[in-house]
């Protein structure tokens, strides 16, 4: 950090902020804002604290989503593989990307809020002082609360840097110390911010500040950070009282809840077609108004793209070769395994594999052998499967495929025991239209692309949601169920089961609910986090990711599809230190007396 500070001077930051802000550009010279006429101008410290929202990391920025370090989807199109995943991530191995797990990027926002807390502490003049203070507040919890999740305890600053700054003598807090210091700077937050419907969309509110504290309570509380494994102080509490912290967790979660401000989105339940097509849209949204999303990020397609977080393409990322897309981050099948049956029931009651890993239909209740019939809705919503209709092809391609479908099926003819014809699907490597971007898994996540957005012509312009209420229900069941109150955990899990036209649990509570966050939030950057504070990531993390090969084959007149699940990815290589994100070895030269996490 301290070479870093070295480099930047105030005059420096302040007008990297500034630059950009069209109705104050007009003000003649535009780079000799003095330090006395930002901080006195109230317009200026708005455009200050905008950049620092558009600074903070989201999940449809150009790094790929953090669900390729889970069970849930595959990086790239699977043909690569993270020092993560494969064991392989030490401090002077971090790979190139590592999305909100960045120490670096975290302190220098961290910087950029202090400064501003620090400036506006001496300002007099006109407009709402104590709601920027509010603001500040809560993006300065924020940007902690996600680098604890994936370090631990960190080095806790309150002011802004100094040029002649000696960092030597800076260390980590405990744990605890940094959990408490957030839960301080959300609770001093959510007093002085309005109401999500008082503040302007996009901008911290007193909801979300509320919110974030229930997150950060919910990972203190749980194994990883509060169980018997816990190896310091650095990355947990050393014999806690667990009944207390699952109590503050509740109760944080219940304090949203009793706000009365915030509701689930109305899918169209128990219509399960009308929930497939409303879960879609709801992630579809271009603005914030929905009373489910909590706080979240905007996004505009005409933007000057001057900050790398501006731009979203996730149509292009994620969308079908065939299309010109770059097919990225597809679902792994053992993730389209684990969607549930329409009536709750599990996949594999009703499917097995056969001794070639072909699908098989075993079911006396379902009978179609299409794996992807009768699934719970959200599967629908979610993933982008063979057949699927999905966007008009080019001209060019009109003629093989009129309706617009998702198209991975390999086409084969066979008369008299000879093969006649062979196509390959449009969107598969060996199709007509590119051979390098396609996925390897053979499913694409449909979740966060948009239905009329061309990926190959066309930016994105919808939200990611950084806080929706469905993640506060889910913590106040976690809580309760931790509290031993099975039956308040239930009702609140059916809440979010009813809501996407799913019955009532049936069954272990606990597994339910594990069921619930992984399916309601696939791709939300969620996952991770909640398999390390469970501690299961041993458990669930494939060691083989998983894709699937689908072949239609006419032979004499007579039509067999087969869907066979296949090795798509490199193999994944879990180690126990893997549970916490190292120090940069960089930044421990630094400052060498910045304790080093466990294992590495």
């Amino acid at each position: 950090m301290k070479t870093l500070i070295k480099q930047i001077s105030l005059f420096a930051l302040l007008l990297y902020f500034i630059i950009g802000c069209s109705d104050i550009l007009d003000q003649n010279p535009q780079d000799r804002y003095s330090d006395a006429v930002v901080w006195e101008d109230m317009e200026l410290i708005d455009q200050y604290v905008s950049r620092i929202y558009r600074n903070v990391y989201h999940g449809l920025s150009k790094s790929n989503v953090m669900g390729s370090m889970t069970d849930e989807l595959a990086d790239s199109r699977g043909g690569v593989i993270r020092p993560w995943n494969e064991g392989a991530m030490s401090p002077d191995n971090f790979g190139p990307d590592r999305g909100e797990q960045n120490w670096d990027r975290g302190y220098s926002q961290i910087h950029r809020i202090n400064l501003a807390l620090d400036k506006i502490s001496a300002y007099e003049g006109s407009g709402d002082i104590d709601r920027v203070r509010g603001e500040l507040l809560f993006l300065r919890a924020w940007t902690y609360h996600q680098m604890i999740r994936s370090y631990g305890g960190l080095v806790l600053i309150e002011s802004p840097f100094e040029l002649d700054d000696d960092f030597q003598g800076k260390a980590r807090s405990t744990f605890e110390e940094t959990v408490s210091f957030i839960v301080q700077d959300a609770d001093a937050a959510s007093e002085l911010l309005g109401y999500k419907t008082e503040m302007q969309m996009g901008r911290a509110t007193k909801e979300a500040a509320m919110a974030l504290k229930s997150r950060v309570l919910l990972f203190a509380a749980s194994e990883l950070t509060a169980g018997s494994g816990v190896e310091n102080e650095i990355v947990g509490y050393i014999n806690p009282d667990r009944n207390a912290l699952w109590t503050a967790a509740r109760d944080a979660a219940q304090d949203v809840i009793n706000l009365g401000t915030m509701s689930l989105a109305d899918f169209g339940a128990p219509d399960q077609e009308a929930v497939s097509e409303n879960y879609f849209a709801f992630f579809e949204t271009t603005d914030l108004s929905n009373d489910e999303i909590i706080w979240g990020r905007m996004f505009r397609q005409d933007t000057d793209g001057s900050n790398d977080t501006d731009l979203i393409r996730q149509n292009l990322r994620f969308g079908p070769n065939g299309l010109h897309n770059w097919g990225g981050n597809g679902p792994l099948q053992q993730l389209v395994d684990s969607y549930q049956m329409s009536d709750g029931s599990d996949f594999f009651d009703h499917f097995s594999l056969s001794s070639n890993d072909e699908y098989i239909n075993t079911s006396s209740t379902f009978t179609s052998d299409n794996p992807y019939h009768d699934r719970d809705p959200r599967f629908h919503a979610t993933v982008l499967y063979d057949s699927t209709r999905w966007q008009p092809r080019f001209s060019n391609l009109e003629h093989l495929d009129p309706v617009g479908i998702y198209d991975r099926r390999t086409r084969r003819t066979i008369e008299n025991g000879q093969v006649v014809s062979e196509r390959f699907g449009l969107d598969t490597n060996q199709g007509p239209v590119e051979d390098w971007n396609a996925t390897n898994v053979g499913y694409l996540l449909k979740k966060f692309m948009q239905r009329d957005i061309i990926g190959r012509d066309e930016f994105n312009n919808n939200s990611w949601i950084h806080l929706r209420y469905a993640e506060v229900l889910m913590n106040y069941a976690e809580a309760s169920l931790e509290l031993g109150d099975e039956a308040t955990a239930a009702t609140y899990i059916n809440m979010v089961r009813n809501r996407a036209g799913m019955p009532d649990l049936n069954g272990d509570v606990r597994e339910a609910l594990k069921y619930e966050r992984k399916i309601e939030f696939v791709g939300e950057n969620i996952r991770w986090h909640d398999i390390r504070r469970w501690k299961i990531v041993e458990d669930v993390l494939p060691e083989t990711p998983l894709g699937i090969t689908i072949t239609e084959v006419i032979e004499d007149g007579e039509t067999t599809i087969t869907w066979r699940q296949v090795r798509a990815a490199p193999d994944n290589n879990f180690v126990e230190r893997l549970y916490w994100i190292p120090i940069d070895s960089e930044e421990l030269s630094r400052a060498p007396q910045i304790q080093q996490n466990p294992g590495y």
